[in-house]
């Protein structure tokens, strides 16, 4: 089977038990690596943080699908995890999800921020650092993540 439909099969059946699990999907990939094929399939908690209990029940229930649909003909190593603590922020959902939480941004202009977000209104990102706060243009953001607080 072509990897893009095995892509969707298992993102459309990861989605069904992330919803019942109370997680949502955060990514899924399906490609070969070094060590030979590896579907990855990232989770998220909307409400908080990925525990290793959410992935175990996750990984339980996504095995049983891909065994019963025999999906892969060939050996994989499937990996079921979470965003990480310096997660991408991937759009206006995670700008507020994460409000007071300590950022990383780097613009299409390829300046960098790091500062706490502070809010999210109509397009535009505000964080700040000790020194001052920055207002960021959605449409402007290259990239942006979380950064691990010591």
């Amino acid at each position: 089977m072509f990897e893009e439909m095995i892509l969707e099969k298992v993102r459309k059946e990861a989605e069904r038990i992330a919803e019942e699990q109370g997680l949502e999907i955060f990514d899924v990939q399906y490609r070969r690596e070094s060590r030979g094929w590896v579907l990855r399939i990232i989770i998220d908690n909307p409400v908080g943080y990925v525990s290793v209990r959410d992935c175990e029940l996750f990984s339980r229930e996504i095995e049983r699908f891909l065994d019963r649909e025999d999906l892969i003909e060939h050996s994989y190593t499937l990996e079921v995890s979470s965003p990480g603590l310096d997660r991408p922020l991937r759009g206006p959902k995670d700008y507020v999800r994460f409000t007071g939480k300590l950022a990383k941004i780097v613009t299409k202009d390829g300046k960098t921020f790091i500062g706490r977000i502070e809010s999210f209104v109509d397009g535009t990102i505000t964080i700040s650092d000790e020194k001052r706060k920055y207002e960021i243009n959605i449409d402007d953001v290259k990239r942006a993540n979380l950064e691990v607080e010591f």
